[in-house]
């Protein structure tokens, strides 16, 4: 009987517990209605919280209701400064700041403003879709330009044609991995470039020196809808406000390793406690910036980096934290060679570019010999023609008329040890059998899809940027089968892609600031806008070791390392 009345009695709390209202412990720490006179309630507005005298910033986008909410895990306790992204739009307060209370849920309503000043606003993409010229004319602005700055600084100048021609020869002068913040003479002296006049003429028409107002309409890009607004981006601060993190790559333990394009710098983000560490490469060129272009790492998770400027590549030991440094051999190659890219196999050796004298050099890192073979097939000759530009090397209208229409950038390789390369000028992949040293070439279907960087995946499928061509490729490298994908916004520019384990691929832009994802089975695209104006993508990776993958990416432009993490 007393056992009997112990469960009824149980079953009797049980019930009225069940009848108390939920927990004070919230699900979310902060939320709010964003809303405009002109709209009312706003859908696609990204708003971000960043802890006053943080370093760290979390990023959600409203709803088709205006809503916008920062789950409790995301937003410790404090302070926070709250910024918002709308284009076309300010923040009524500039200054907005909210208090967050641990299991407590704040609401703040954010209320916007039509802008007064939409150019400060504007991509570089959304620039070139609104000025006027011919498609050859804006490409020139998206090869040349877009790489060491966005277009407003162009759109908003005065100069005149004779000005344009001055400041373009002091811009081919300057190194591809220059910026505002810090700009870096290249140690390749050039001169001024056929079709400069030309340039310098169409760079007058579309600035300021004619027209005292903009007086053009100014076209956008549409804010997320949907499923592009299920997301939330975290932003981590770089220690160095001037710093640029051109590659982000993921190791096993879900570490997150970076390198910097303008200084010999290699650093790792810990994205459980937020720590950032980087070290300096003491070995460098006298006159020569010691940036890298790439980053990957090997199979014991050791981070390496080729260099941007000279011939080198550096691998970094996580456990000993010190450097160790190749270079090609110096009988085989010119003094103007970059190894800008490389490749690791899955037997541990490395393949390497010879930038300028179209070779391909297979590294065995344990005996530190070198073997080195033709980047391209016979058939492909570069007799008697100068090399190409060390600076800008994949700008199309830099080459002299009669130099060759081929230029390697990015590389990689497959599970066999193959060694693939994407000639950005010819349009077409390069193959380098690792058994034979054979090298064939693979012609992509757009005859301007301008190739960059690429990632192959477990498949063996390689899934290509075609920069040029505004599309998402993939080769798959075992049966030769070549699918692509246009991207849907226009003047994209797909620089790399990576597949993730759900069988969706990413891609990121120089000339916006949105992160792209792609479902190849159904077509479907969604884009993922990052907070800050003027990112700068370059590289992207996927962590696939979560239940959901997760997209990092370094901010070349602002100094910050990315997580993209997709709610659906």
């Amino acid at each position: 009987m007393k056992k009997r009345a112990y469960l009824a009695m149980a079953g009797v709390v049980a019930c009225l517990l069940l009848q108390l209202p939920a927990t004070s412990q919230s699900s979310v720490s902060l939320t709010g209605i964003v809303t405009s006179d002109a709209e009312g309630q706003m859908e696609g507005v990204v708003v971000s919280a960043k802890k006053v005298g943080g370093k760290v910033t979390v990023s959600v986008v409203s709803d088709h209701e205006g809503r916008y909410a920062f789950p409790a895990d995301r937003l410790a306790a404090g302070e926070y400064e709250i910024r918002i992204r709308a284009t076309g739009y300010d923040a009524e307060n500039p200054h907005m700041i909210a208090s967050v209370k641990t299991g407590k849920e704040t609401k703040k309503d954010l209320k916007l403003n039509k802008t007064q000043d939409l150019p400060s606003q504007l991509m570089s993409a959304e620039w070139l879709m609104s000025i006027s010229g011919t498609h050859e004319q804006k490409e020139k602005l998206f090869v040349v330009c877009m790489t060491c700055h966005d277009l407003a600084p162009i759109l908003k100048s005065t100069y005149n044609a004779t000005d344009w021609k001055t400041t373009l020869l002091r811009m081919w002068n300057w190194s591809q991995a220059s910026s505002f913040n810090k700009p870096i003479l290249s140690p390749n002296r050039e001169n001024a470039r056929p079709g400069d006049e030309e340039f310098a003429k169409y760079l007058s028409t579309i600035n300021m020196s004619a027209r005292p107002t903009i007086d053009f309409p100014l076209k956008t890009l549409p804010r997320p809808h949907g499923s592009d607004t299920k997301v939330i981006i975290t932003e981590y601060d770089l220690p160095r406000s001037d710093a640029q993190p051109h590659d982000a790559a993921v190791s096993q333990d879900g570490l997150v390793w970076y390198c910097d394009y303008a200084e010999g710098i290699i650093g790792r983000l810990d994205p459980r406690t937020g720590e950032i560490k980087e070290w300096l490469n003491p070995k460098g060129k006298a006159g020569y910036p010691g940036g890298y272009q790439s980053l990957a790492i090997d199979r014991d998770g050791n981070p390496w980096g080729a260099r941007h400027e000279f011939n080198g590549v550096a691998k970094f030991d996580r456990k000993t934290e010190q450097f160790q440094n190749w270079s090609l051999p110096q009988d085989v190659v010119s003094p103007r060679t970059r190894t800008t890219f490389m490749a690791h196999t899955p037997d541990g050796k490395v393949w390497i570019k010879d930038d300028v004298d179209h070779k391909a050099f297979r590294l065995d890192p344990s005996t530190g010999k070198f073997v080195g073979f033709d980047q391209f097939p016979p058939e492909i000759t570069f007799s008697g023609q100068s090399a190409p530009r060390a600076n800008f090397p994949n700008d199309l209208s830099a080459q002299d008329e009669a130099a060759p229409r081929h230029n390697m950038y990015g590389i990689g390789a497959d599970s066999l040890g193959n060694e693939y390369g994407a000639d950005i000028l010819g349009s077409a992949i390069a193959k380098v059998d690792a058994k034979t040293g054979k090298a064939t070439m693979i012609t992509l279907p757009n005859p301007k899809s301008g190739p960059r960087r690429m990632h192959i995946d477990a498949q063996d499928r390689m899934w290509i940027g075609e920069f040029y061509g505004n599309r998402i490729g993939m080769l798959d490298t075992r049966t030769g089968e070549i699918k692509e994908w246009s991207h849907p916004l226009e003047w994209y520019g797909p620089y790399d892609v990576a597949a993730d384990k759900d069988g969706n691929v990413w891609t990121g832009s120089m000339s916006t600031d949105f992160i792209t994802r792609l479902n190849p089975k159904t077509g479907q695209f969604n884009h993922y806008l990052l907070p800050l104006l003027g990112s700068n993508v370059r590289r992207v990776d996927v962590d696939n070791s979560s239940a959901r993958p997760v997209f990092w990416v370094g901010e070349n432009h602002q100094a910050k390392i990315a997580k993209v993490e997709p709610l659906d």
